[in-house]
């Protein structure tokens, strides 16, 4: 495993005809890197990781949309039979490609592919991260696979904002050239410079999932207000739908180093400007 990686054949596992898959050569150096005791992929897609794993005889546990489990609602933890130490996620770059209604299926709520907008993307892809983050075991490393995109002229680097969300601690950037995509048979005019590269990004749970909030708003610009909003709407699922202040409180914590009134004060701000109170300090879900 190189900082810099690539691999002209995707090799024999997964389908290739499953569009946007990446190659399992790359697992497999990932995998030998790291001697992981157990991978969880949530996005399987075609089963390139479960492949990957069968073959080095890793145990493995995969999920996906088109077979059931909703990342953004659905508790990675909960679906686990157990804690994994590496999740392996290749998350859709924005609507680069469409997959529910399309690769597979009919149009599904959930589906990263199909947000209003960029901003709505990464809004829920940080609560898909937070998800897995709150699944791996600590000191457990989990590994994103994201592309730059470009639409009508407006390019967005996707992988400056997963690492600006703050979700875990980043251990290694490595970039992957791309081989054979739709756009090399494609010519372009002018000073255009074509995407040929995709980022893996490595990341480790060092500490508790609600050390995030505080941390990644010491940090964060406005272009993620929806790190507290996120979290406290996990916690809400992971506590069945609803949950008292005094349930957050105690589930959120206070990370060192951070007053624990002003935790509170955020949680209670988000609540009451996001959820919905079914009665005296006691938040739901909205429908």
């Amino acid at each position: 495993m190189e900082s810099i990686v690539s691999y002209p054949n995707r090799g024999p596992w997964g389908k290739s005809s499953w569009r946007g898959n990446t190659t399992g050569h790359l697992l497999v150096d990932l995998f030998r890197h790291f001697k992981p005791r157990r991978v969880v992929d949530p996005a399987e897609g075609s089963g390139t990781t479960r492949d990957v794993c069968r073959d080095l005889q890793t145990p493995y546990e995969g999920f996906d949309l088109h077979s059931g489990f909703n990342l953004l609602t659905d508790s990675l933890a909960r679906a686990c039979t157990c804690a994994p130490d590496m999740v392996f996620f290749h998350p859709p770059y924005g609507d680069m490609i469409t997959y529910s209604g399309n690769v597979w299926g009919k149009p599904t709520e959930g589906d990263l592919s199909r947000c209003k907008d960029q901003e709505d993307f990464i809004d829920k892809l940080q609560l898909a991260l937070i998800n897995i983050y709150d699944a791996l075991e600590r000191d457990g490393h989990y590994a994103v696979l994201i592309g730059d995109h470009r639409k009508k002229g407006e390019f967005r680097s996707y992988q400056s904002d997963v690492i600006q969300m703050g979700i875990g601690s980043l251990r290694n950037v490595v970039i992957k050239t791309q081989h054979n995509c739709v756009s090399d048979r494609r010519q372009y005019a002018g000073s255009f410079i074509p995407i040929r590269h995709e980022y893996l990004l490595i990341f480790r749970k060092d500490n508790g999932l609600f050390a995030i909030g505080p941390l990644a708003t010491q940090r964060l610009s406005k272009a993620f207000y929806g790190t507290w909003r996120n979290l406290v709407e996990f916690t809400l699922r992971k506590l069945g739908g609803k949950a008292s202040l005094s349930e957050l409180y105690r589930f959120v914590g206070t990370p060192e180093g951070h007053e624990n009134s002003h935790v509170q004060a955020k949680i209670r701000q988000v609540v009451q400007k996001h959820f919905v109170r079914v009665e005296r300090g006691v938040y739901a879900l909205a429908s």
